[in-house]
C-alpha cells in the first residue's frame, strides 16, 4: 500500500524555533503525524514545557532542548543538541526575529547584527552540522527553512529582515547543489503575512491590517498550520525529489 503524502511516522525531526508560532504549529503536526521530534526555544523551560504536552497530548517521543541562536557560542551550543538528539532525517529551521518596523535610515548596526545572527547565520550553522552528520554517516537527509515572502517583494520598513530572508533563499538553493549528491535535500518555505504573536500589532493595527490584506488575493492572514503543513511535506518523503526551491505560501501575494 502507498504511504499517505507527508507521511511522517518514526521520521526523526529536530525543530529550531519552536516553542510558539508556526514552529509550535509544525512540531504539533508533526507530533500528531507520529514524528519523533526533538524542538528548541531560546527558553529551556518553554521547550521542556512544550516538549512534555506535546507528549502528552498525542502519545509522541518529544524531547526540548534550550537554545539560543543568537548566543556567541551557539554554534557549540547546536552541536549539543544535535549530539543529544542522535541521528535525524531532517532538520527543520524556524528561528526568526524581526525586533525593528522602521524606515532604513533608523535601524542601527545594533539592530542589523541582531537580526542577521537568528535569520541568516542560524540556518546555516544549522545546516552545517545537520549537514555534516549526514555526511559522516553516509545517510540522507531534509533540511527546510522558514524564511519569507518578504524576501521576494518589496517590503517597507522590513530591509534588513527582508535581506537575511533572501540571503536564506540562496542559502537553500547553494546548499542543494553542494549536497544533492549525496542525498541531502534543502528547501525554503516563504510564507505571507501569518497570524502569530510576531505579527500581532500589525494586527491589532486596523489600518496597517486592512493595508497588508488588501495586497493578499485571499484576503487575510495565514494560520500557522497552513504553513505547517508545506514545510512537513517537504520534510518528508513525499518530496524526495524536490530540492533547491523556496516555496511561496502566501494566500496569492506574489502572484497578485
Amino acid at each position: 500500500m502507498n504511504k499517505p503524502i507527508a507521511d511522517l511516522a518514526g521520521k526523526r525531526l529536530l525543530v529550531v524555533g519552536a516553542s510558539r508560532g508556526i514552529g509550535l504549529a509544525i512540531v504539533t503536526r508533526a507530533a500528531a503525524l507520529g514524528a519523533v521530534v526533538h524542538l528548541t526555544a531560546r527558553s529551556a523551560q518553554a521547550a521542556a514545557d512544550t516538549a512534555a504536552r506535546l507528549a502528552a497530548e498525542h502519545g509522541a517521543a518529544v524531547t526540548g532542548h534550550g537554545l539560543d541562536i543568537a548566543a556567541a557560542d551557539a554554534s557549540a551550543r547546536l552541536d549539543a543538541v544535535l549530539d543529544a538528539a542522535g541521528p535525524l532525517d531532517a532538520l527543520i529551521y524556524n528561528a526568526g526575529v524581526s525586533p525593528v518596523y522602521a524606515r532604513p535610515e533608523k535601524i542601527s548596526d545594533e539592530d542589523f547584527d541582531a537580526i542577521a545572527r537568528v535569520n541568516l547565520r542560524g540556518p546555516f550553522i544549522a545546516a552545517r552540522g545537520f549537514g555534516a552528520r549526514c555526511l559522516a554517516d553516509k545517510r540522507p537527509g531534509a533540511i527546510v527553512f522558514v524564511a519569507s515572502v518578504a524576501s521576494l517583494i518589496g517590503t517597507p520598513r522590513l530591509s534588513v529582515y527582508a535581506a537575511t530572508k533572501a540571503g536564506v533563499a540562496g542559502l537553500t538553493r547553494g546548499l542543494a547543489v553542494d549536497w544533492a549528491q549525496d542525498g541531502i535535500r534543502v528547501n525554503a518555505v516563504a510564507p505571507g503575512w501569518v497570524a502569530t504573536d510576531m505579527t500581532q500589532g500589525l494586527q491589532d493595527n486596523p489600518r496597517l491590517h486592512d493595508r497588508l490584506t488588501a495586497r493578499v488575493p485571499m484576503g487575510r492572514f495565514a494560520q500557522p498550520d497552513e504553513i505547517a503543513d508545506t514545510v512537513l511535506f517537504l520534510a518528508s518523503d513525499s518530496a524526495r525529489y524536490v530540492t533547491g526551491s523556496v516555496y511561496s505560501v502566501d494566500g496569492g501575494l506574489v502572484a497578485g
